[in-house]
């Protein structure tokens, strides 16, 4: 089996990540990891700048699976915004 490659800004990335908030969860495989905020989970991907989706990764956007493709501290902080928008929204 081929060790996958851990794209260069994830460590940075999951250490922002962590230092507002978030718990993360490696789980290498067709996408990086989960992160967590209270009990709303995402999925998300690191990418660099530039990187591109897998084949596979294409395929589970094409099917509407929700995963981000993060690769900037600011989207970070916008999908900390969201979490804690909705969280404190309520259910709808």
């Amino acid at each position: 089996m081929r060790a996958r490659k851990i794209d260069n800004t994830a460590t940075a990335l999951i250490a922002y990540a962590k230092s507002i908030g978030f718990d993360y969860e490696v789980v290498n495989g067709t996408f990086d990891g989960v992160l967590a905020w209270g009990q709303t989970t995402v999925c998300v991907d690191w990418k660099s700048k530039g990187g591109e989706l897998t084949p596979a990764q294409q395929r589970m956007v094409a099917r509407g699976f929700p995963v981000r493709f993060l690769s900037r501290p600011e989207q970070l902080d916008a999908l900390k915004n969201e979490v804690t928008w909705n969280y404190l929204r309520g259910p709808v």
